[in-house]
């Protein structure tokens, strides 16, 4: 067997990295998120909704486009926090085919009470940094993720 490369032994340490901490802070945040009876999926809902200036709602497809990850399903999620009174689901005014989806007062001050503590966690999450490495960490993830697949030239030239 040929002798490693320092990319690959590196590019494998920096993914396993990257891996276990993405893991242990979804665990978190699945934890806070939990504590209020909605999953991390279904805050992700709330903050885009309460977060978008759109009087009368959001169109449900507008709404799947705002989310983090693309395996959510939408409709799931907004049918739980239908029914737990968190949002409404309204026929839009102006066109039949279109549900707007609006949060409610309780869904409001349920994100406000889970924005709190999502903020105190990211603060012990990150306490350990600067805002320059913060910064930093953020430059190199960004890069990682647009520097595209196996398929695609890395974003800049190596060494």
């Amino acid at each position: 067997m040929e002798r490693e490369s320092w990319q690959d032994r590196l590019g494998r340490e920096a993914y396993i990295s990257l891996f276990l901490t993405g893991n242990l802070f979804d665990e978190q945040m699945e934890q806070v998120c939990r504590a209020e009876g909605i999953s991390h999926a279904q805050y992700t809902v709330l903050w885009v909704l309460c977060l978008t200036d759109s009087p009368g709602g959001l169109p449900m497809g507008a709404l799947a486009d705002g989310l983090l990850t693309r395996s959510a399903d939408t409709t799931r999620l907004v049918d739980r926090l239908l029914a737990a009174g968190h949002v409404t689901r309204d026929p839009s005014p102006t066109d039949r085919r279109v549900v707007l989806v609006s949060p409610t007062e309780q869904g409001l001050r349920l994100f406000e009470r889970l924005t709190a503590a999502i903020k105190a966690l990211h603060r012990s999450q990150w306490g350990a940094f600067t805002k320059e490495e913060l910064r930093e960490l953020t430059r190199l993830l960004n890069l990682a993720r647009l520097s595209g697949g196996p398929d695609d030239p890395p974003a800049r030239p190596g060494p």
